[in-house]
């Protein structure tokens, strides 16, 4: 499950979270205002920061992409 803690100042916060719900993502969102930087915690992992939370969502959703991709093909012998 995804921790999303944010600071409630950052407008890419807001895009965070819509990008979670829109993939279905088991996640918690909590305000904490006394953040400096927002922070997302996964499994053992934290990434703070906004250049490291949005390089976790590209590596995330690219992970889902390649997860629900169609592999029929991929295994085919030629």
């Amino acid at each position: 499950m995804i921790s999303l803690h944010i600071t409630s100042r950052l407008s890419a916060e807001t895009l965070w979270i819509d990008q979670l719900k829109e993939w279905c993502v088991a996640h918690e969102v909590i305000q904490n205002e006394s953040l400096q930087v927002p922070e997302l915690h996964e499994g053992g992992k934290k990434m703070v920061g906004t250049r490291e939370i949005e390089d976790f969502l590209k590596e995330y959703r690219t992970f889902m992409d390649d997860w629900y991709d169609c592999r029929c093909d991929k295994w085919q012998e030629v």
